[in-house]
């Protein structure tokens, strides 16, 4: 019989079959134990992080707590009491009876008028149209300081032998001025005995350029018609106008008093002429 041929036998290492299940095995608890260390360490940080949240939110309250609770106790104490009021801002203005419409009282608290200054605005520009608004300023702990904004003064209104200003708002100021009070630079409106007519002109001065308003000295109400107002200029020209059409006509006033030379009566109610003043129009207008 024909012997059989013998197949050739492969030898086969166990260890090395078996590595690449046994290296990926330990692969896998060795990321495992990372794993696991991992999320371990991030709860531990995230409990960390929310004991020191914890802390910082009390520590807060705590905070808030005892500051609420010293203002408190200072509020309700005699220290939060008003010692002192200092005014500013009005010079020409009583202070004593600015306080004294304030109504304000050593027993009222400092901190109740600082959340009260339109209330206060509005109660003093009430009695004094001068006041624009009032603002509420703390000096020392119980020191109020009020700070009186007066309103713009357009001129001067001449009442007697004293003098009121006339307010941007068309109103006229409560205090008599002097002489010596009176901004210089500042219009005199003159013979002025209604206050419709006043406040006409007032409100036609204001419309005018302040170039030309710049120029004006003095406005007077001694007028042949009420459709008529009468301008002394600080250069010694009388400018009369229509209290319709002056508004329309004041740019002519350079180019006709440039002509006209000084002391001159400048027309510009119908047309536009010029001629001198007289003597008695100079000691009517007190151009000297």
């Amino acid at each position: 019989m024909r012997q059989m041929a013998k197949e050739p036998v492969t030898k086969i290492d166990p260890k090395k079959e078996l590595s690449p299940y046994l290296n990926h095995e330990f692969n896998q608890q060795r990321n495992s134990r990372k794993n696991k260390a991992k999320i371990s360490a991030s709860l531990s940080s995230l409990q960390k992080e929310r004991r020191r949240s914890l802390r910082r939110r009390l520590g807060l309250i705590m905070t808030v707590s005892i500051l609420a609770i010293a203002g408190l106790g200072f509020y309700i104490s005699p220290m939060a009491n008003i010692s002192t009021v200092k005014v500013i801002g009005a010079s020409d203005l009583p202070t004593k009876e600015i306080i004294k419409v304030s109504k304000i009282k050593a027993s009222d608290k400092v901190f109740d008028y600082l959340f009260q200054q339109k209330d206060l605005s509005k109660k003093l520009s009430k009695k004094y149209p001068e006041i624009k608004s009032v603002q509420v300023h703390l000096g020392h702990i119980n020191q109020l300081i009020l700070q009186i904004n007066e309103r713009k003064v357009v001129g001067y209104l001449k009442d007697g032998d004293s003098y009121r200003k006339i307010l941007d708002n068309e109103k006229i100021g409560n205090k008599a001025l002097v002489w010596s009070e009176v901004t210089q630079n500042k219009p005199i409106f003159v013979g002025y005995n209604k206050s419709n007519s006043l406040k006409e002109d007032v409100k036609l001065f204001n419309s005018l350029p302040e170039s030309f308003k710049d120029q004006v000295k003095l406005l007077s109400d001694n007028t042949k018609r009420n459709s008529q107002i009468v301008l002394v200029m600080k250069d010694g020209n009388v400018v009369i106008g229509n209290m319709i059409t002056l508004k329309q006509k004041v740019h002519y006033y350079k180019a006709i008093k440039n002509k006209a030379g000084k002391h001159s009566l400048i027309d510009l109610e119908i047309g536009a002429f010029s001629r001198p003043l007289t003597s008695s129009e100079k000691k009517a207008y007190g151009i000297s």
